[in-house]
């Protein structure tokens, strides 16, 4: 069993953190696993105090991880930017080596850590280093959260690409039906795909419009992963 899943995304919006926290759900309330979680950085929240339904609370609740949220999250910022800016914004700087040592404790701690990513692989954290950059050092094996609508095709070979050039390990591809448009690129999008993706396309997520608006179900969540995408590529 893989000891961690790195969860990146073509771009920003297309659904991480319901894939992350669908995932950790699946491996951790249907496999039985102990299951970590982990987002690294987060931005776009005013103050820790008005978190409420963020991506790191979603993950924690999803996975049933009773970890510190300041481990899951080391590093929280206000402006709704890339790390990298949105700590200059702050005057804060951000310690590479302190989140790896983060990730290490957890992924000793569990039997598996599922990793969400911010935006895609070439949004900076700091000057000259990448969520690519991350996820080389960590040689974690990646899965590719990516959008059902136009555009989808050259986003997505594209990410699929930097990953084989840096040497990623990328279990599949998973489109998310973010926006539930039915349209004919979204009906086509898949076929086309599964002809060009060297790496397995594993499903497409459906439509799930307020899927949080009640809090986090973590039995839902690993219903839908598990109906709608091939989830073996987790349990190698």
């Amino acid at each position: 069993m893989m000891k961690s899943v790195f969860v990146t995304g073509t771009d920003t919006g297309v659904g991480k953190t319901i894939i992350s926290s669908s995932i950790a759900a699946y491996l951790s309330t249907v496999k039985g696993l102990d299951v970590g979680v982990m987002k690294p950085f987060e931005s776009g929240i005013e103050t820790a105090g008005d978190r409420g339904l963020d991506d790191t609370w979603i993950l924690k609740t999803a996975s049933g991880s009773e970890d510190d949220v300041n481990e899951i999250n080391p590093y929280l910022f206000k402006a709704p930017l890339a790390p990298e800016p949105a700590a200059a914004e702050e005057n804060a700087s951000i310690d590479i080596d302190l989140v790896t040592s983060l990730y290490d404790r957890l992924a000793a701690r569990h039997d598996v850590v599922i990793v969400e990513g911010a935006g895609g692989l070439l949004v900076p954290i700091t000057e000259r280093f990448f969520y690519a950059d991350l996820i080389r050092a960590w040689r974690a094996p990646v899965i590719v959260v990516s959008r059902l609508t136009l555009g989808t095709i050259n986003h997505t070979l594209l990410t699929c690409g930097h990953l084989r050039s840096i040497g990623a390990k990328v279990l599949g591809v998973i489109l998310n039906d973010t926006e539930g448009a039915g349209d004919i690129a979204s009906r086509t999008n898949p076929a086309m795909l599964k002809k060009y993706l060297d790496v397995p396309l594993l499903g497409v997520f459906p439509h799930t419009p307020d899927l949080f608006g009640k809090g986090v179900n973590r039995e839902r969540l690993a219903d839908l992963l598990a109906r709608n995408i091939d989830c073996s590529v987790l349990e190698d």
